[in-house]
């Protein structure tokens, strides 16, 4: 009998390339400039092989139930991870100021005023930006000329890393 031990130790990174390729694959079937729902398709796909691989890895092998349940479980932690890395990377690309005002240049043919880009991306400007998507996508509500809480994604993911930043750091740090 072959040693299984590989396999369920390079799960997490199998199912991040099948994440990866399934996320190239949906990007193309599912048209449109929303990036997250062939994100969220790439994760749960690679997330599915994760446990997958396990699974056969671990009956091939022999474990008994309890340590299958456990690396499974130590695999699907460590795949969630992985792919939240990826998220992010992806991520990058789609927030990165940087990025959008480049492929604003390439949209218009590879050039714009310099006037025109600190028209759109000037400090006052770039804020109005990021309010105006955060009201479009429903994290943030207008009413009364006043702005409220919308959609809690992004709240619960502010609390997450303030979970995490306690636990790594302690009371003692203080948040910027």
């Amino acid at each position: 009998m072959a040693d299984h031990r590989p396999f369920v130790a390079l799960a997490p990174v199998m199912g991040l390339a099948v994440y990866c390729a399934s996320h190239i694959v949906a990007a193309r079937l599912i048209r449109g400039r929303n990036p997250y729902p062939s994100l969220a398709l790439g994760a749960a796909m690679g997330l599915v092989a994760t446990v997958v691989i396990t699974l056969v890895a671990c009956g091939r092998g022999g474990d008994s139930f309890a340590d299958t349940i456990a690396l499974t479980a130590m695999n699907t932690v460590a795949s969630l991870g992985l792919a939240f890395c990826y998220f992010n990377f992806v991520n990058l690309t789609v927030a990165s100021l940087r990025i959008r005002i480049l492929e604003e240049l390439a949209d218009s043919g590879g050039w714009l005023p310099r006037t025109d880009l600190l028209q759109r991306y000037g400090t006052a400007s770039v804020a109005d930006i990021r309010l105006a998507r955060l009201v479009g996508g429903g994290h943030l509500v207008e009413r009364n000329g006043r702005l409220h809480s919308g959609r809690l994604q992004f709240l619960v993911v502010a609390r997450i890393f303030d979970a995490v930043r306690l636990l790594i750091f302690g009371t003692r740090h203080r948040h910027p």
